[in-house]
């Protein structure tokens, strides 16, 4: 991901009233008429964080480095598969090629493998949960905030959305994405379009050609949300409605003190905005604050992160996952109407 600086003071005041205005936001909180979902009982919202923190563990100590288009990626998906598969997720490799830009170290093609676990549904839709679990292309970087935490996240939630195998969803299905490809090629400088995001936006790309973005209500991205002292930014241009649904999930779930704020960041989730496609990244870009002095560094290793970190995301998105499918159907269901 890149930090992108604050756009013009005017512009910023101007989405700040729209998003305050009621003909910007319904007063259910989520937009449009949509009722907001009670939230799901406790017990629904099991989510074993010490569980997570082994697949951490694992990840950064067992593996290691886990760069596009080596030993390490391959392990990592190796890992994932063996944790879900068993349980009925239905696997695809969604795979790509890249080129590294001029005065990157890696020279020729790579070779990059996007991660796909999809739960069907009894309707033909589905959310994505999503995560990048390839490490930035330095050496000694072994990413266990960045994005070692939100692949772990992913993981455990793969085990607590799983039913009986063969058995559909109710409503929506969902998928489970790890994208390839998100961190540039050292040391060359991020790029929206030569150096970055090489797996989402050939994923993005794809469903737009084979007509799957229809399927997809929203998208919902996590990134660097393992950070000791946690506090998540909404991505300023992720989808309104979908920032309201977090916010309010926080508050009601008593942890809004968890949402500090919003920034522009450029990240995985920015292809598929561009295609038209609901999308917001969670990601805690202060790490360990606002210097930042963690990230894509040395510095980010299993000692600057927490179980309880991993336990408060992945509760926050077991609860927002109905809400999300709910007003997802809405605009994006079989019934939507332009």
């Amino acid at each position: 991901m890149r930090f992108i600086p604050l756009r013009l003071i005017a512009l910023a005041l101007l989405l700040v009233a729209c998003q305050a205005a009621p003909s910007c936001s319904g007063s259910n909180g989520i937009g449009g008429g949509t009722p907001i979902p009670p939230l799901p009982p406790a017990n629904e919202l099991t989510f074993d964080q010490d569980r997570a923190w082994a697949d951490l563990a694992h990840l950064v100590e067992n593996i290691g480095r886990r760069r596009i288009g080596t030993e390490g990626a391959q392990l990592t998906r190796e890992y994932i598969r063996g944790e879900l598969a068993k349980l009925g997720w239905i696997f695809e490799e969604d795979i790509f090629q890249c080129e590294p830009p001029v005065g990157a170290n890696r020279k020729g093609t790579v070779t990059g493998t996007n991660l796909i676990a999809r739960w069907p549904g009894t309707i033909d839709r589905e959310v994505w949960l999503a995560s990048h679990y390839d490490t930035f292309d330095r050496p000694k970087f072994v990413g266990a905030n960045d994005a070692g935490s939100s692949t772990a996240v992913l993981i455990e939630l793969g085990r607590q959305l799983a039913l009986e195998p063969g058995v559909k969803r109710e409503g929506p299905g969902v998928s489970l994405v790890w994208f390839d490809g998100e961190e540039p090629f050292y040391p060359v400088r991020w790029n929206d379009e030569t150096n970055s995001t090489f797996g989402s936006r050939h994923l993005a790309q794809r469903a737009e050609d084979e007509g799957f973005d229809e399927r997809i209500l929203a998208l919902v991205l996590l990134d660097m949300v393992g950070d000791k002292n946690l506090g998540l930014k909404l991505e300023q241009l992720s989808t309104n409605w979908l920032k309201q649904i977090f916010r309010r999930t926080a508050s009601e779930l008593e942890m809004d003190w968890i949402i500090v704020g919003e920034q522009e960041i450029k990240d995985d989730h920015r292809p598929f905005l561009r295609k038209g496609i609901p999308a917001i990244d969670l990601i805690d870009f202060n790490y360990p604050n606002v210097s930042n002095l963690y990230w894509h560094t040395d510095k980010d290793t299993l000692d600057k992160c927490s179980a309880e970190s991993l336990g408060i995301v992945g509760r926050l998105v077991l609860a927002t996952l109905p809400r999300v499918a709910a007003k997802g159907m809405e605009l994006r269901g079989p019934n939507a109407t332009e």
